[in-house]
Protein backbone atom coordinates (compact mmCIF):
# COMPACT_ATOMS: atom_id res chain seq x y z
CA UNK A 1 0.00 0.00 0.00
CA UNK A 2 1.19 3.44 -1.09
CA UNK A 3 2.62 5.52 1.98
CA UNK A 4 0.82 8.75 1.42
CA UNK A 5 2.06 12.07 2.31
CA UNK A 6 0.42 15.20 3.30
CA UNK A 7 2.07 18.49 2.54
CA UNK A 8 1.60 21.94 3.11
CA UNK A 9 1.36 23.09 -0.73
CA UNK A 10 0.12 19.96 -2.58
CA UNK A 11 0.66 20.35 -6.50
CA UNK A 12 -2.97 21.57 -8.50
CA UNK A 13 -3.07 21.72 -12.09
CA UNK A 14 -5.81 24.22 -13.27
CA UNK A 15 -7.68 23.27 -16.86
CA UNK A 16 -5.11 25.33 -18.89
CA UNK A 17 -2.35 23.17 -17.28
CA UNK A 18 -4.24 19.64 -17.57
CA UNK A 19 -4.28 20.89 -21.68
CA UNK A 20 -0.79 21.42 -21.69
CA UNK A 21 0.23 18.16 -19.64
CA UNK A 22 -2.12 16.12 -22.55
CA UNK A 23 -0.19 17.54 -25.51
CA UNK A 24 3.16 17.46 -23.92
CA UNK A 25 4.47 15.02 -21.23
CA UNK A 26 1.21 12.80 -21.15
CA UNK A 27 1.02 12.54 -25.19
CA UNK A 28 -0.87 9.76 -26.45
CA UNK A 29 -2.36 8.92 -22.82
CA UNK A 30 -5.77 7.72 -23.48
CA UNK A 31 -8.48 9.91 -20.72
CA UNK A 32 -7.64 6.66 -18.13
CA UNK A 33 -4.44 7.12 -18.42
CA UNK A 34 -4.18 10.59 -18.08
CA UNK A 35 -6.49 10.54 -14.78
CA UNK A 36 -4.11 8.23 -13.81
CA UNK A 37 -1.19 10.07 -14.37
CA UNK A 38 -2.53 13.19 -12.88
CA UNK A 39 -3.65 11.18 -10.19
CA UNK A 40 -0.07 9.96 -9.67
CA UNK A 41 1.03 13.45 -10.18
CA UNK A 42 -0.88 14.81 -6.92
CA UNK A 43 -0.17 12.19 -4.33
CA UNK A 44 3.63 12.36 -5.11
CA UNK A 45 3.80 16.10 -5.77
CA UNK A 46 5.51 15.67 -8.68
CA UNK A 47 5.56 18.26 -11.34
CA UNK A 48 5.35 17.53 -14.81
CA UNK A 49 6.76 20.67 -15.96
CA UNK A 50 9.68 20.14 -14.30
CA UNK A 51 10.14 16.68 -15.38
CA UNK A 52 9.68 15.29 -12.19
CA UNK A 53 7.07 12.97 -13.20
CA UNK A 54 6.29 11.55 -17.47
CA UNK A 55 4.42 9.26 -19.28
CA UNK A 56 5.71 6.94 -21.26
CA UNK A 57 4.63 3.68 -23.32
CA UNK A 58 7.58 1.33 -22.80
CA UNK A 59 7.58 -1.96 -24.44
CA UNK A 60 3.93 -1.72 -25.30
CA UNK A 61 3.28 -1.16 -21.42
CA UNK A 62 1.74 1.95 -19.99
CA UNK A 63 4.35 3.57 -17.27
CA UNK A 64 4.13 6.70 -15.29
CA UNK A 65 8.25 7.82 -14.99
CA UNK A 66 9.65 9.78 -12.57
CA UNK A 67 13.73 9.26 -11.69
CA UNK A 68 16.02 9.22 -8.21
CA UNK A 69 15.25 13.04 -7.71
CA UNK A 70 11.40 11.98 -7.47
CA UNK A 71 11.75 9.09 -5.19
CA UNK A 72 13.63 11.58 -3.18
CA UNK A 73 11.53 15.08 -3.09
CA UNK A 74 8.57 12.69 -1.62
CA UNK A 75 11.06 11.03 0.87
CA UNK A 76 12.19 14.89 2.09
CA UNK A 77 8.68 15.97 2.43
CA UNK A 78 7.82 13.38 5.35
CA UNK A 79 8.64 14.00 8.63
CA UNK A 80 9.92 11.04 9.15
CA UNK A 81 12.70 11.12 6.77
CA UNK A 82 15.93 11.17 8.31
CA UNK A 83 18.59 10.76 5.80
CA UNK A 84 19.79 8.93 2.93
CA UNK A 85 23.43 8.11 2.42
CA UNK A 86 25.43 6.00 -1.03
CA UNK A 87 29.15 5.67 -2.05
CA UNK A 88 30.57 3.59 -4.99
CA UNK A 89 32.78 0.48 -4.22
CA UNK A 90 35.62 -0.05 -6.48
CA UNK A 91 38.58 -2.74 -6.32
CA UNK A 92 40.59 -2.17 -3.42
CA UNK A 93 38.13 -0.70 -1.14
CA UNK A 94 37.42 -2.36 1.94
CA UNK A 95 33.83 -3.17 1.72
CA UNK A 96 31.36 -5.05 4.14
CA UNK A 97 27.72 -5.25 5.07
CA UNK A 98 26.61 -6.77 7.94
CA UNK A 99 22.90 -7.55 7.62
CA UNK A 100 21.68 -8.55 11.11
CA UNK A 101 23.71 -5.43 12.73
CA UNK A 102 22.58 -2.89 9.67
CA UNK A 103 25.66 -1.99 9.20
CA UNK A 104 27.80 -0.81 6.77
CA UNK A 105 31.28 -0.97 6.40
CA UNK A 106 33.29 0.80 3.75
CA UNK A 107 36.85 2.63 3.52
CA UNK A 108 39.29 3.01 0.32
CA UNK A 109 42.03 4.96 -0.47
CA UNK A 110 43.84 7.05 -2.89
CA UNK A 111 44.33 4.75 -5.25
CA UNK A 112 41.07 2.81 -6.78
CA UNK A 113 40.07 0.29 -8.98
CA UNK A 114 37.16 -0.05 -11.73
CA UNK A 115 33.83 0.11 -10.04
CA UNK A 116 32.14 -2.94 -8.72
CA UNK A 117 28.82 -1.46 -7.29
CA UNK A 118 27.15 0.90 -4.96
CA UNK A 119 25.29 1.01 -1.81
CA UNK A 120 22.82 3.04 -0.21
CA UNK A 121 21.42 3.84 3.18
CA UNK A 122 18.24 5.46 3.86
CA UNK A 123 17.13 6.13 7.88
CA UNK A 124 13.31 7.07 8.14
CA UNK A 125 12.56 7.67 12.07
CA UNK A 126 11.00 4.41 13.90
CA UNK A 127 12.16 1.93 11.45
CA UNK A 128 15.67 -0.43 10.74
CA UNK A 129 17.73 1.54 7.98
CA UNK A 130 17.04 -0.04 4.65
CA UNK A 131 20.48 -1.19 3.13
CA UNK A 132 20.80 -1.91 -0.19
CA UNK A 133 24.13 -2.80 -2.74
CA UNK A 134 23.79 -3.25 -6.43
CA UNK A 135 26.30 -5.12 -8.93
CA UNK A 136 27.33 -2.51 -11.55
CA UNK A 137 27.86 -5.35 -14.08
CA UNK A 138 24.49 -6.26 -14.08
CA UNK A 139 22.92 -2.54 -14.57
CA UNK A 140 25.51 -1.21 -16.88
CA UNK A 141 24.18 -1.11 -20.04
CA UNK A 142 26.83 0.64 -21.85
CA UNK A 143 25.08 3.17 -23.07
CA UNK A 144 26.68 6.61 -23.90
CA UNK A 145 25.57 8.24 -20.22
CA UNK A 146 26.67 5.39 -18.85
CA UNK A 147 30.21 5.42 -20.31
CA UNK A 148 30.30 9.22 -19.57
CA UNK A 149 28.85 8.74 -15.72
CA UNK A 150 29.28 5.56 -14.34
CA UNK A 151 29.88 6.42 -10.97
CA UNK A 152 26.96 8.80 -10.84
CA UNK A 153 24.72 6.01 -12.57
CA UNK A 154 25.26 3.05 -10.50
CA UNK A 155 24.51 5.18 -7.10
CA UNK A 156 21.49 6.46 -8.10
CA UNK A 157 20.04 2.70 -8.78
CA UNK A 158 21.46 2.06 -5.46
CA UNK A 159 19.45 5.08 -3.87
CA UNK A 160 16.16 4.25 -6.30
CA UNK A 161 15.88 0.83 -4.53
CA UNK A 162 16.44 1.63 -0.33
CA UNK A 163 13.97 5.25 -1.30
CA UNK A 164 11.33 3.01 -2.78
CA UNK A 165 11.11 0.41 -0.10
CA UNK A 166 11.55 2.89 2.76
CA UNK A 167 8.51 4.85 1.76
CA UNK A 168 6.61 2.36 -0.14
CA UNK A 169 6.45 3.95 -3.37
CA UNK A 170 4.19 2.48 -5.19
CA UNK A 171 2.48 3.12 -9.15
CA UNK A 172 5.69 4.72 -10.24
CA UNK A 173 9.07 3.31 -11.65
CA UNK A 174 12.25 4.94 -12.74
CA UNK A 175 14.07 4.30 -15.98
CA UNK A 176 16.76 3.15 -13.60
CA UNK A 177 14.48 0.35 -11.99
CA UNK A 178 13.57 -0.77 -15.90
CA UNK A 179 16.73 -1.07 -18.14
CA UNK A 180 19.63 0.17 -15.70
CA UNK A 181 19.57 2.78 -18.00
CA UNK A 182 18.73 6.83 -17.29
CA UNK A 183 15.97 8.80 -18.73
CA UNK A 184 17.42 10.30 -22.28
CA UNK A 185 16.34 13.96 -22.90
CA UNK A 186 16.55 13.15 -26.73
CA UNK A 187 13.36 11.13 -25.97
CA UNK A 188 10.48 12.95 -27.75
CA UNK A 189 7.83 11.86 -25.39
CA UNK A 190 9.89 13.70 -22.37
CA UNK A 191 10.74 16.65 -23.80
CA UNK A 192 8.56 19.78 -22.90
CA UNK A 193 8.31 22.44 -25.01
CA UNK A 194 8.44 25.85 -23.64
CA UNK A 195 4.75 27.45 -22.13
CA UNK A 196 5.92 30.55 -24.50
CA UNK A 197 5.80 28.68 -28.06
CA UNK A 198 2.10 27.48 -26.64
CA UNK A 199 0.44 30.70 -25.56
CA UNK A 200 -0.58 33.39 -28.27
CA UNK A 201 1.64 36.04 -28.60
CA UNK A 202 1.19 39.59 -27.35
CA UNK A 203 -0.56 40.46 -31.09
CA UNK A 204 -2.70 38.01 -30.75
CA UNK A 205 -3.61 39.29 -26.85
CA UNK A 206 -4.45 42.72 -28.41
CA UNK A 207 -6.57 41.30 -31.08
CA UNK A 208 -9.13 39.80 -28.09
CA UNK A 209 -9.70 43.30 -27.12
CA UNK A 210 -10.04 44.72 -30.84
CA UNK A 211 -12.80 42.20 -31.36
CA UNK A 212 -14.54 42.73 -27.92
CA UNK A 213 -14.30 46.72 -29.21
CA UNK A 214 -12.33 47.38 -26.00
CA UNK A 215 -14.38 45.86 -23.54
CA UNK A 216 -12.19 44.75 -20.63
CA UNK A 217 -15.19 42.98 -19.00
CA UNK A 218 -15.95 40.66 -22.24
CA UNK A 219 -11.92 39.43 -22.45
CA UNK A 220 -12.24 38.68 -18.86
CA UNK A 221 -15.66 36.14 -19.35
CA UNK A 222 -14.50 34.46 -22.30
CA UNK A 223 -10.72 33.73 -21.24
CA UNK A 224 -12.13 32.58 -17.36
CA UNK A 225 -14.65 30.43 -19.07
CA UNK A 226 -11.94 28.51 -20.66
CA UNK A 227 -9.76 28.31 -17.37
CA UNK A 228 -7.28 31.34 -17.78
CA UNK A 229 -6.75 34.14 -15.07
CA UNK A 230 -4.78 36.41 -17.91
CA UNK A 231 -4.53 36.72 -21.58
CA UNK A 232 -0.86 35.65 -21.51
CA UNK A 233 -1.92 32.25 -20.16
CA UNK A 234 -4.21 31.59 -23.37
CA UNK A 235 -3.10 28.61 -25.15
CA UNK A 236 -3.25 28.74 -29.09
CA UNK A 237 -5.44 25.55 -29.25
CA UNK A 238 -7.97 27.74 -27.74
CA UNK A 239 -7.28 31.26 -29.07
CA UNK A 240 -10.16 30.67 -32.13
CA UNK A 241 -12.69 29.32 -29.55
CA UNK A 242 -11.68 32.44 -27.16
CA UNK A 243 -12.60 34.41 -29.98
CA UNK A 244 -15.60 33.40 -31.04
CA UNK A 245 -16.67 33.42 -27.85
CA UNK A 246 -15.99 37.37 -27.46
CA UNK A 247 -17.77 37.73 -30.90
CA UNK A 248 -21.21 36.25 -29.21
CA UNK A 249 -20.42 38.05 -25.74
CA UNK A 250 -20.40 41.46 -27.60
CA UNK A 251 -23.59 40.93 -29.90
CA UNK A 252 -25.76 40.47 -26.65
CA UNK A 253 -23.74 43.52 -25.08
CA UNK A 254 -24.77 45.55 -27.99
CA UNK A 255 -28.84 44.26 -28.19
CA UNK A 256 -29.22 44.98 -24.35
CA UNK A 257 -31.47 48.08 -24.80
CA UNK A 258 -30.50 51.56 -23.57
CA UNK A 259 -31.87 53.36 -20.73
CA UNK A 260 -33.25 56.39 -22.44
CA UNK A 261 -32.11 60.07 -20.35
CA UNK A 262 -34.75 62.37 -20.05
CA UNK A 263 -33.99 66.05 -20.84
CA UNK A 264 -32.66 68.24 -17.93
CA UNK A 265 -35.04 71.11 -18.30
CA UNK A 266 -37.99 68.17 -17.91
CA UNK A 267 -36.90 67.42 -14.34
CA UNK A 268 -36.27 71.13 -13.62
CA UNK A 269 -39.15 72.78 -11.71
CA UNK A 270 -41.12 76.34 -13.86
CA UNK A 271 -40.06 78.39 -10.88
CA UNK A 272 -36.35 77.43 -11.03
CA UNK A 273 -36.97 78.13 -15.01
CA UNK A 274 -37.63 81.71 -13.57
CA UNK A 275 -34.93 82.05 -11.24
CA UNK A 276 -32.31 81.04 -13.83
CA UNK A 277 -34.10 83.68 -16.54
CA UNK A 278 -33.44 86.76 -14.06
CA UNK A 279 -31.64 89.57 -15.07
CA UNK A 280 -28.62 90.07 -12.27
CA UNK A 281 -28.78 93.10 -10.14
CA UNK A 282 -26.53 94.52 -7.81
CA UNK A 283 -27.85 95.60 -4.36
Amino acid sequence: MTNLVATNNPIEFGNSQIELIKNTVAKGATTDELNMFMYLAQQYNLDPFKKEIWFMKYNGTTTMMTSRDGYLKYAQMNEDFEGLMSFVVREGDVFEVDASEYKVTHKFGAKRGPILGAWSRCDRKGKKPFIAYVEFAEYNKKTKIWENYPSAMIQKVAEVFVLKRAFGINGLVTKEEIDGGEVIDETPIVEIPEVEILTISADEARHLFKIAKGNDILVKQAIEEKGFKATNEVTKELYKDICARITVLLVFKEEEPEIEELPFEDIESEEAEEQVELPWEES
